[in-house]
C-alpha cells in the first residue's frame, strides 16, 4: 500500500480549493459536499517514492506533514486546528466544526484488503484503492471505487473510527532535524549507570560538583558543633552548585546522548560490556588496553556507518572516538589526517551525521509499509551537504536487497535540496489571498522551476540556479525544452549514458537573447578569480552566428573567457533530419505533428477563460517546404498571425513538454522528439565534461603553483628535505579525486624518490636548482601525462609516419634536456627509504 494523494480542508492554513470551487466546469466528488454545498478539498499528489514540498514562509508546508500524520493515525485532531478563516469557524452553540483530513491509498495487496475489511466489514470484497476522510476524531468516511456510478461509501464512528488502520496502514515516522550528535558522551551513561539528568553526565556538572566539594573540604571544621556555626557562610557558596548543575544538564540534550548510544551500540554493534572494560582500563591506567579497545571501536564505526558513501565532499572523512577522563569524545578526521571536535567544525557536518545515524539505526516494520516525514532538514546544511542528504532519501526510496521501500515526504526552503532531474516530484505550496488559504501550484516544473524562484524569493531564486557548470541558452523556451526532454529521457526505461543532462550538475541559464550571451559569459567568468565552467548553445540564425563569432574570439575580452570549442550551435550539434533539413533552433527538433498539437494545446489553454474555442491547426495548413532560415515554429506563428493571434515561445515549449509528460514515450510523436534530442544531449554532455576537466586543471594548477611559488620565495637558495616534505604534504592536501590531481600525486612520488627526500641522513636537498625546476613543472603534471600517452599512440601508429617523426623529435629533445640537467631522471643508485608519515594520502612511498 502506498500514499497517492493528501486532502485537507479547514485545517490550519488549508481552507478549501477556492479556484476549483469557482471553476464553471468543476464536478464535485462525493467527499467534497457538506450538506449539499460544494467545498472542495485542497489536494496534494504524492510521488510513489520521494516528494519534495517547497514554498514561501507561512505557505503551509509544515502543516501538510501534520495533516498526513493525523489523517493516518487519527491522533491530534483538535478543534484549535480549525482554519481561522473557514466559513465554519464559529463560537455559536451547536455550530462546532472540525478540520477535515483525507488520504487516497493505492496498490493494496490481498492481506491489506483483508485487514481493512476486518476493520470495516461493509467494505466491498474486491478493490485496490480507497479514500479515507477524517471529519473529526470520531467520524471517518471511506470511499471505494466502482466501475460504473458513484463510489461506495462506508461510514465509521466512535472507537471504530479512531482505531481504523492502526494495524495495517503505513506507519509515519520522522527523522528529527534539530537533534545533533553531542561532542562527548559519558561512558557511565552508555552503560546505564547514571541518568542523563545527573550532574555526572556532563563535564560542566562534574566540574561544578568538584568545586563545591573542594570548598566544603577546605572549610570543614573539626567537629559538628563548629560546622553548624559556619553553615550560613558555606550555604551561599554551595547553593551555586545548583545553578551550575542545571546549566550543565541543560547543555546536553538527552535526545543527543541517545543518538550517541544508537551510533555506538545499535549501529556499530559495540558490546556495552566492552565499554565497561574501557572505563575500567582508563581508571586503572592501563593505557595499552584502553588504546586497543578504542582502535576496535573506531574500526567498527568506519565499517558500519559507511560515512564516505553519503558524504562526497571528502571521501577520506571518518568519525572517531577518543577517551577523555570518563567520556568518549567524538572527533572528525579529514583527508589531511587532522582530527577536529564537533565544536571546531560547522553545524552542517554534525547534523548531517545525525540524520545518517537516525536513518541507519531505524528498525523497519516487519509487516507494514512506512512513510518518512522530515521538516526542513536543510536548516543546518550547506548546499553540498543538502545534495548528499538526497542520497539518504534515495536510499530509503530505493533500498538494496529485500528491504521494503519507504515513501519519503520532506519540506524544504532550499533550492539545493531538490533533485532537478526529477522535477515531477516537486510540489509548490503558496499562501493565497485573504481567505483562500494554502494553494497548490500545478505543473510547477513546466517552466523549469519558475514558480520555485517565486517560492524561494527573488535573491535566492536567481542566484541558487547558477551552478558548478553552466549551459547558456538564448531564452527561457530553450531552457524549458532542454530540461523537460532531459527529464523525460531519464524517467524512461533505459536512458543511455550521456543521452540526457544531469540537471543536478549542470544549470541551464537563459540569457534573454543571443546578443546578451557574451555579457552573461563575462558576468560568470570575467569578474572573479574563480571561473566556473561554461558552455554555450546558440541558434544557427544570423543573431546566433553573430553571438558565436563574438564568443569565439570576435571580441577579444570575451574570447579569453571561453574556449571556441565550448560554443555550440544547434546546426552543428545535430545531424539533419530525414529530409536533409538542418535544424536552426531547438524548436526545429520538435516533429511537425507534435508541434501542431502543441500549438493547439497552447491556444486551448489561453482561450479557456475567454469562453471561445479556437479552430485547430492542421498539418496540411503548413507549407510543404520551408526556407533555410524558417522553422516550423515560425510557420505556425505565420498561421496564427493570419488568424489574429500569436504563439509565445515559452508557452509553446511548455505545451510540448506537457504533451510529452501526459502521453509518454509510447506516443509516436513524443518518441520521435526524444530521439532527435538525444544526439544534442550527447554533444552537450561531452562538451560539459571537457569544460569541467579544464576548470579542474586550472583550479589545481593555480593551487599548486601558489604553494610552490611561496616555497621558492621562502627558500631561494637552499632547503632541507624536511621542508620539502612539508611542501609536498601541503600540495597533497589541496588535491581532490580528479584525474588531474592523480597526475600531480604521481609526480609527487617521483620527486620524493628522485631527490631522496625520505633519506634522513641527507639534511639538505641535493641539486636544489634542478629540484626547483621540477617543482615549477608540478602544475603541468597532467599535460605531461597526456603527452606521454600521445607519444605511445604515435609510436605504435605505423600508418602515421609523420606523427612518429614528431614523437621521435620530442623524445630526442627530452633526452637532450635531461643530459643538460634541465630534467632530472631517476637514478638507480639513489637511496630509498619509506615515508614516515602515513597519514597524508597520496604522497607516501
Amino acid at each position: 500500500m502506498r500514499l497517492e494523494t493528501v486532502y485537507a480542508r479547514f485545517y490550519k492554513s488549508f481552507n478549501f480549493d477556492s479556484v476549483r470551487k469557482s471553476h464553471p466546469g468543476a464536478k464535485p466528488e462525493a467527499w467534497d459536499l457538506i450538506a449539499g454545498d460544494f467545498y472542495p478539498y485542497v489536494t496534494i499528489a504524492i510521488d510513489p517514492r520521494i516528494t519534495a514540498v517547497v514554498g514561501a514562509n507561512e505557505s503551509g508546508k509544515s502543516h501538510l506533514l501534520g495533516a498526513i500524520k493525523s489523517a493516518i493515525t487519527g491522533n491530534d485532531i483538535e478543534q484549535r486546528d480549525l482554519c481561522r478563516y473557514s466559513p465554519f469557524f464559529s463560537v455559536e452553540r451547536g455550530m462546532t466544526s472540525w478540520p477535515h483530513l483525507g488520504l487516497k491509498w493505492s496498490s493494496l495487496n490481498a492481506e491489506e484488503v483483508a485487514s481493512l475489511r476486518s476493520a470495516a466489514p461493509e467494505a466491498p470484497a474486491d478493490f485496490s484503492t480507497f479514500h479515507m476522510f477524517r471529519e473529526g476524531p470520531d467520524v471517518l468516511r471511506l470511499f471505494f471505487p466502482r466501475k460504473n456510478g458513484a463510489p461506495t461509501e462506508v461510514g465509521l464512528t466512535g472507537a471504530a473510527a479512531r482505531s481504523f488502520g492502526r494495524d495495517f496502514l503505513p506507519l509515519p515516522f520522522e527523522i528529527k532535524a534539530g537533534v545533533g550528535l553531542p561532542n562527548a558522551v559519558p561512558l557511565a551513561w552508555l552503560r546505564d549507570e547514571i541518568e542523563p539528568s545527573s550532574a555526572l553526565a556532563t563535564r560542566r556538572g562534574r566540574a561544578a560538583l568538584l568545586e563545591a566539594g573542594a570548598f566544603v573540604l577546605d572549610n570543614l571544621p573539626a567537629d559538628a558543633q563548629q560546622f553548624a556555626g559556619i553553615a550560613s557562610t558555606l550555604f551561599p557558596r554551595i547553593s551555586g552548585y545548583r545553578t551550575s548543575r542545571g546549566a550543565a544538564v541543560a547543555d546536553e540534550d538527552p535526545k543527543a546522548l541517545g543518538l550517541a548510544r544508537d551510533l555506538l551500540v545499535r549501529l556499530a554493534l559495540i558490546d556495552p560490556e566492552r565499554l565497561a572494560d574501557l572505563a575500567k582500563a582508563i581508571d586503572d591506567g592501563d593505557d595499552g588496553h584502553a588504546n586497543a579497545l578504542v582502535a576496535r571501536i573506531n574500526h567498527q564505526l568506519a565499517r558500519h556507518l559507511n560515512f564516505p558513501k553519503f558524504w562526497v565532499q571528502d571521501r577520506d572523512f571518518a568519525i572517531k572516538v577518543s577517551p577523555r577522563d570518563v567520556d568518549l569524545v567524538f572527533t572528525i578526521q579529514d583527508r589531511t589526517g587532522t582530527e577536529y571536535t564537533f565544536a571546531e567544525r560547522s553545524h552542517g557536518l554534525k547534523y548531517f551525521l545525525s540524520y545518517l545515524i537516525q536513518a541507519q539505526t531505524r528498525e523497519p516494520s516487519a509487516d507494514r509499509a512506512e512513510i518518512l516525514l522530515m521538516d526542513e532538514p536543510d536548516a543546518f546544511l550547506s548546499a553540498e551537504a543538502q545534495q548528499d542528504l538526497l542520497k539518504i532519501f534515495d536510499n530509503f526510496a530505493h533500498p538494496e536487497g529485500d528491504t521494503r521501500p519507504v515513501q519519503v515526504i520532506y519540506v524544504t526552503h532550499s533550492p539545493f535540496l531538490l533533485d532537478k532531474n526529477r522535477a515531477e516530484r516537486i510540489r509548490v505550496l503558496q499562501k493565497g489571498r485573504a481567505s483562500e488559504g494554502t494553494r497548490v501550484i500545478r505543473n510547477a516544473s513546466r517552466n523549469h522551476y519558475e514558480p520555485l524562484r517565486s517560492a524561494f524569493g527573488a535573491f535566492v531564486g536567481e542566484t541558487a540556479f547558477i551552478g558548478s557548470c553552466n549551459l547558456l541558452v538564448e531564452g527561457a523556451a530553450d531552457q524549458v525544452l532542454l530540461a523537460g526532454a532531459s527529464r523525460l529521457i531519464r524517467a524512461g526505461a533505459s536512458p543511455g549514458r550521456g543521452d540526457s543532462l544531469d540537471l543536478n550538475r549542470i544549470v541551464i541559464v537563459p540569457c534573454g537573447s543571443a546578443g546578451q550571451m557574451p555579457y552573461t559569459v563575462y558576468l560568470i567568468r570575467g569578474r572573479d578569480t574563480e571561473k566556473p565552467p561554461v558552455i554555450a548553445l546558440l541558434d544557427a540564425d544570423p543573431a546566433g552566428r553573430d553571438a558565436a563569432k563574438a564568443l569565439r574570439g570576435g571580441e577579444k575580452r570575451i574570447g579569453r573567457l571561453i574556449k571556441p570549442e565550448y560554443v555550440l550551435d544547434v546546426a552543428t550539434a545535430v545531424e539533419p533530419d530525414v529530409n536533409g533539413r538542418v535544424p536552426v533552433e531547438i524548436e526545429d527538433l520538435v516533429p511537425t505533428p507534435l508541434a501542431v498539437r502543441a500549438a493547439n494545446e497552447y491556444f486551448l489553454e489561453i482561450e479557456e477563460f475567454r469562453g471561445e474555442r479556437p479552430a485547430a491547426f492542421t498539418i496540411q495548413e503548413l507549407p510543404s517546404t520551408l526556407s533555410a532560415d524558417e522553422s516550423v515554429f515560425d510557420a505556425l506563428n505565420t498561421l496564427a498571425k493570419a488568424r489574429g493571434r500569436h504563439i509565445d515561445k515559452i508557452g509553446f515549449a511548455r505545451a510540448v513538454i506537457g504533451i510529452c509528460e501526459k502521453e509518454g514515450a509510447e506516443d509516436i510523436d513524443v518518441a520521435a522528439f526524444l530521439t532527435r534530442m538525444r544526439p544534442l544531449f550527447r554533444k552537450l554532455t561531452e562538451t560539459q565534461r571537457a569544460a569541467e576537466r579544464d576548470a579542474s586543471k586550472a583550479r589545481i594548477s593555480s593551487l599548486v603553483d601558489r604553494l610552490q611559488s611561496n616555497f621558492r620565495r621562502d627558500h631561494p637558495d637552499v632547503a632541507t628535505t624536511e621542508q620539502a616534505l612539508h611542501l609536498l604534504e601541503d600540495v597533497a592536501d589541496v588535491l581532490d579525486d580528479s584525474r588531474e590531481a592523480d597526475a600531480v600525486r604521481t609526480r609527487l612520488l617521483q620527486l620524493r624518490r628522485d631527490f631522496a627526500l625520505d633519506d634522513h641522513e641527507t639534511l639538505t636537498i641535493d641539486r636544489y636548482d634542478v629540484f626547483l625546476v621540477e617543482l615549477a613543472g608540478l602544475k603541468h603534471s597532467f599535460e605531461h601525462v597526456e603527452g606521454q600517452q600521445s607519444d605511445v599512440v604515435a609510436k605504435n601508429d605505423i600508418a602515421a609516419p609523420e606523427t612518429k617523426t614528431i614523437a621521435k623529435k620530442a623524445r630526442t629533445a627530452r633526452k637532450t634536456q635531461a643530459n643538460e640537467g634541465q630534467i632530472r631522471t631517476p637514478r638507480a643508485s639513489t637511496p630509498r627509504r619509506k615515508a614516515t608519515d602515513k597519514s597524508k594520502p597520496g604522497i607516501d612511498s
